[in-house]
Formats: structure tokens, C-alpha cells, sequence
């Protein structure tokens, strides 16, 4: 019966009811954007002494160019890591792929993640693709490499204000 139950839960959880597209995520209108946030608490930090970030921010955007027909433009994405060293981020374009999954790309080859629905109203699974990522921007001299492992891979993050510019 554990067995069972054990099948069940995981089936749904990676049933298509989870899953979410770009547009439910973020709708297709010009110049929207929605953020996401987590700071771990210390209780969290010491549960996890080999987890390296202390806070996360996700920042997701909609825009079309002139050439774009209405609703086809581009998603666009940043994240900003802070660690126990430093802080740094990364950014970049998402697309959905046939399967649905949201895959992210960093500019500069900094790296890979993938957004889903994490099954609570309004937070993402945030997850990182490659071993790890690059913090920097394009420019910086001394980009910073954070390894996913061993405990800094998938992030919970929840919705957030954005920043106003």
C-alpha cells in the first residue's frame, strides 16, 4: 500500500496538473513582469550547513519589439543570488519546450535553470541545470561560479513586489 501511495504522489506531482505554462506563469502582455523572493531563515542555514545561498530573488519579464506580433514576444529573467560569500546574479531568455518544460538560459554561457509550479498558489521550483551557474554580468572581470551541489540545486520562492527601477 506504501508502495502504492508512494507511486501515486509522485505521479501527480509530475502530472501535467503542475505543470504550467509561460503564459499562466506570466501573461503575454507588454511590459509585465512578476518577481519572486526567499530569504532562509538561520533554523533553515543550520539544517542545511552545506546550503550556500542565504537568499534568492527571481524576476521574470514579458516584452515584444516592433517586429513581434502581439502575444509572441519574449520572456526574459533574472536572478540574484545572495550566498554566504557573496552576492551575484545572473540573467537571460526562457522558452517553453514541447514537453512544457520552462527553461531559462543565461547570457554568457552563465548557466541553466528550469521554472515549474511548485503545487503552492503562486511559488516556483526554481532549479539549477549544468552543476551550477555563473554570477556576474557580462563585463565583470571576476565571474563566480556557484556549484549546485551539494545543497544549492532547486530554490522555493514566492511571489514577491518587484522593485520598482
Amino acid at each position: 500500500m506504501r508502495i502504492f501511495t508512494f507511486c501515486a504522489v509522485a505521479l501527480a506531482l509530475t502530472s501535467p496538473a503542475f505543470a504550467q505554462t509561460l503564459d499562466e506563469i506570466l501573461a503575454p502582455r507588454p511590459d509585465t513582469a512578476a518577481c519572486w523572493h526567499r530569504t532562509y531563515t538561520d533554523a533553515h542555514l543550520a539544517k542545511h550547513p552545506q546550503q550556500k545561498v542565504t537568499a534568492v530573488d527571481f524576476y521574470l519579464d514579458y516584452y515584444e519589439m516592433d517586429h513581434d506580433e502581439a502575444g509572441k514576444g519574449s520572456y526574459s529573467f533574472s536572478i540574484d543570488f545572495t550566498t554566504r560569500e557573496r552576492k551575484g546574479g545572473a540573467g537571460g531568455l526562457c522558452h517553453q519546450g514541447a514537453q512544457g518544460k520552462v527553461t531559462c538560459g543565461g547570457d554568457c554561457d552563465s548557466g541553466a535553470l528550469t521554472i515549474r509550479n511548485s503545487g503552492t498558489k503562486g511559488s516556483l521550483l526554481v532549479e539549477l541545470l549544468s552543476g551550477g551557474m555563473t554570477l556576474t554580468d557580462c563585463e565583470e572581470d571576476a565571474p563566480y561560479y556557484m556549484s549546485a551541489e551539494p545543497d544549492d540545486k532547486v530554490f522555493l520562492v514566492h511571489p514577491a513586489a518587484c522593485p520598482s527601477e
